[in-house]
């Protein structure tokens, strides 16, 4: 919890109460001078002593650490447990050192307030001085402290280091040990001659286990003992099997036969029942006899070597019979024959069963003291056996009918990932088998061990992953449990729940994926705690040189700057549907002013997102000169038309609704972007200004001051018309039209005349230019109308 506090919110929280906690008892100070100084003191000397004592603990413990690690012979278990020690310092040194960074920053302040300002005559009172002298005291010793602790976590960084090392080469070595040869006859002579000892020492294990119970007086222990052991052994496998038998699904009808989602839940099913079962039975089985006290520390030790065994075997025998259902076509999830599905399924169960009997004999060996010879004949001959099986596996999967021998359609070749893991399965195993030869034992048996565990981990992952589309596809439908509590409380759209469902399944994925690799990874020397704690310290925070970095607090970071722009979008919706409307401010105003708003609320968001994120803003230099060089490569356009785009707000020589011409194009301007403006030609076409153009360019604004304009047009009568008529005709329809302006007055000029016609031109002020358009279309509908009257004729 320490951890989870230190990179949120409530951390930060936390120091800052602590800060003013400080500069209110400085304030404090300031009024009781006399009294206060000798409290103060007292409380740090206590603090500091305890300070001190734990300080000097955590140095002691790596220094008795690191002697250990001097030691030659320390196995992989005494490390991990140095390395989990290890750990637990350097949490706890980081944890102080942080807790004491405010106090720091405290008591800096307090001693910059009460020292004399440099320059200045006024007098310092003796009080004031020894208050500063038990603040610089006090600034001192935490300071000292922090820095302490500082070192301390670097030592158990660098300390933790060399223990993952000491392991790697101690796991190296071990992997790389050369012994005897599984072809030198001395090794199986001296195996047969050892093996009578350890069958003996087994049943000495047993029989002085039960001796144990007899020396007690107490038949009844007996009885138990026997019961409980009689009972597993019934149901490992007669119940697993009726369970199994009572759950199984009917047979597919022939419609159903094409549907993965049956086939996906009775293979989970089988995996489950197939593993749980046993397991559960041995470890309730022994839960029982430990709560009687009926189980000695070597049976103990025997009891978890058979578990481990059979909940290998059972893991390797439940997902090939998920996947391969000999007998059962009908829930096969690969598409194989029966033959070969049989005949895969054997191949694994023996492999399975191999496994399991090396894990056994491996803890077997250290309950009875097995000779060398016989570990090395045993696992040689698990891991060559092993081997061959995988070689004949792969070879049955990738047998093809000789009708299909000439086929080179790679879609009939199955997907390459496959077609490259089953070689490299192969000539994994072959080497293992060249390795036990050749005496390196502990290589082949790791290489074979490691072909198998891949296998049902990958194998199992792909299960798993057909079963959460299964469940995700049907949770997040509209009637789905999930979807349709969602569409009722929340209002989802169904597409809305379509996303949330793809994404809760992508999440699912990520998270079985990583589970998957660490359980790859296990075996070779790096377990979860490793993994777990550099995801921690990558999550709460590490330092590289004096930059500190901390992923939860830049997610922090991100959700507040999110808060921000949701907020910002919630004020200009507001400003835009309810109090914008209201004022007499015209549209353009009112764009400006909300696009003002978001500019504002945009920036305010991120700069308290980076404060919250712990990033000094004083340091924004930096950023600006990134920028400037940015800007000196290329983002000269960028910046030109941000800036553009804020003078166009500023000045608004162009608002929204502007009727503006911009080159040969001319339209309605809809909205002023960031980076560009957007145009609404009169076709409906939308024309994407750069801000830039706008600003550098030359621009048309038909309506910046107001909206009345004139309109021209253009008249050609006959030659024979009289030209005072035809003034007065076009001057009578443009009085006479509603949207014509009385003043200034229409007025017709006299531009030219030919030999067959007289060209006039009528010119008239509307009070928005807008409808010049419509009021020329009026216009010379109304001219056609009174010409014959007047006897005026067209060319």
């Amino acid at each position: 919890m320490r951890e989870l506090l230190r990179g949120s919110g409530l951390a930060k929280g936390l120091r800052r109460g602590v800060l003013a906690l400080a500069l209110l008892a400085a304030a404090l100070v300031s009024l009781d001078l006399e009294a206060a100084p000798a409290i103060a003191q007292s409380d740090v000397t206590a603090d500091t002593d305890d300070a001190q004592t734990r300080l000097d603990r955590w140095n002691s413990d790596l220094t008795r650490i690191d002697m250990a690690l001097d030691r030659v012979n320390v196995s992989d278990f005494d490390l991990r447990g140095l390395r989990d020690e290890t750990l637990a310092i350097v949490n706890s040194a980081t944890t102080y050192a942080e807790t004491l960074g405010p106090k720091v920053d405290a008591a800096m302040a307090q001693v910059k307030e009460l020292s004399p300002i440099e320059g200045a005559d006024a007098t310092v009172s003796d009080a004031i001085k020894d208050n500063l002298t038990a603040a610089q005291k006090l600034l001192g010793d935490l300071s000292g402290s922090q820095k302490q602790a500082q070192a301390i976590a670097a030592h158990g960084a660098y300390t933790t280091t060399q223990i993952n090392d000491r392991r790697r080469r101690l796991f190296t070595g071990r992997l790389l040990e050369r012994n005897a040869s599984l072809i030198d006859p001395t090794l199986w002579s001296d195996a047969a001659k050892e093996f009578p000892n350890v069958v003996n020492r087994g049943s000495d294990i047993i029989t002085g286990w039960f001796n144990i119970l007899q020396d007690r007086n107490d038949r009844a222990a007996v009885a138990v003992v026997l019961g409980v052991l009689a009972a597993m052994l019934a149901l490992i496998v007669p119940g697993r099997r009726f369970v199994i038998r009572h759950l199984r699904l009917r047979p597919a009808r022939p419609d159903e036969r094409s549907g993965r989602e049956p086939k996906v839940i009775a293979a989970a099913t089988v995996v489950a029942l197939n593993t749980l079962v046993p397991v559960g039975v041995l470890i309730g089985g022994h839960a029982i006899l430990n709560a009687l006290d009926l189980s000695p520390s070597r049976i103990d030790q025997l009891f978890w070597g058979v578990t481990s065994a059979v909940a290998l075997f059972s893991l390797g025998f439940g997902v090939s019979r998920a996947l391969l259902a000999p007998g059962r076509p009908d829930l096969r999830l690969v598409e194989i024959e029966e033959a070969a599905a049989t005949r895969i399924f054997n191949f694994t169960v023996v492999i399975a069963a191999m496994q399991g009997m090396a894990v056994f004999i491996e803890r077997f060996s250290t309950i009875a003291y097995t000779g060398l010879p016989v570990i090395i004949a045993a696992d040689g001959l698990i891991s060559t056996i092993s081997a061959i099986l995988i070689i004949l596996t792969v070879r049955t999967i990738n047998h093809r009918d000789p009708a299909e021998e000439d086929d080179d359609d790679p879609a009939t070749e199955g997907p390459i990932f496959r077609r490259l893991a089953l070689i490299g399965a192969s000539i994994m195993a072959a080497v293992s088998i060249v390795a036990d030869l050749i005496g390196y034992v502990s290589l082949g048996r790791f290489i074979t061990t490691q072909i198998v565990w891949i296998s049902i981990v990958i194998a199992l992952l792909v299960l798993l992953m057909m079963l959460v589309d299964q469940l995700t596809a049907a949770w997040f439908r509209r009637e789905g449990v999930v979807g349709s509590r969602l569409i009722a409380s929340v209002g989802f759209a169904p597409r809305s729940l379509t996303q949330v469902g793809v994404l809760f399944n992508g999440l699912i994925r990520a998270l079985m994926v990583g589970m998957a690799i660490l359980l790859i990874i296990a075996p070779w020397g790096v377990d979860s705690t490793s993994v777990f704690e550099s995801i921690r310290q990558l999550f709460f925070g590490f330092r590289i040189g004096s930059i500190s970095i901390s992923i939860s607090t830049i997610f922090a970071g991100i959700a507040v700057f999110v808060v921000g722009v949701v907020v910002t979008r919630a004020l200009q919706g507001w400003l835009d549907t309810r109090f914008l409307p209201t004022t007499r401010l015209d549209s353009g105003l009112r764009n400006s002013i909300r696009t003002s708003v978001g500019y504002i609320g945009m920036i305010t968001a991120a700069t308290i997102a980076f404060g919250y994120a712990g990033l000094d803003l004083s340091n924004i230099a930096i950023v600006a000169g990134a920028l400037s060089v940015g800007i000196g490569l290329g983002l000269q356009a960028i910046v030109n038309n941000f800036v553009s785009g804020l003078i166009l707000l500023a000045e608004r020589p162009i608002r929204a609704g502007d009727w503006i011409a911009v080159g040969a194009e001319e339209g309605i301007v809809k909205r002023i972007n960031v980076r560009a403006t957007e145009i609404e030609t009169f076709d409906r076409a939308t024309l994407i200004v750069p801000n830039s153009s706008l600003i550098t360019g030359t621009v048309k604004n038909m309506v910046l001051r107001d909206r009345s304009g004139r309109i021209i047009i253009p008249v050609t009568v006959a030659k024979s018309s009289d030209p005072e008529k035809v003034r007065s005709v076009l001057i009578a329809a443009a009085k006479a039209h509603r949207l014509v302006l009385a003043y200034p007055e229409p007025s017709v000029l006299f531009n030219a005349f030919s030999a067959a016609s007289l060209d006039f031109e009528l010119r008239c002020y509307l009070s928005d230019i807008s409808q010049g358009a419509q009021v020329r279309s009026d216009l010379r509908f109304e001219f056609l109308a009174r010409f014959p009257a007047e006897d005026i004729a067209l060319p």
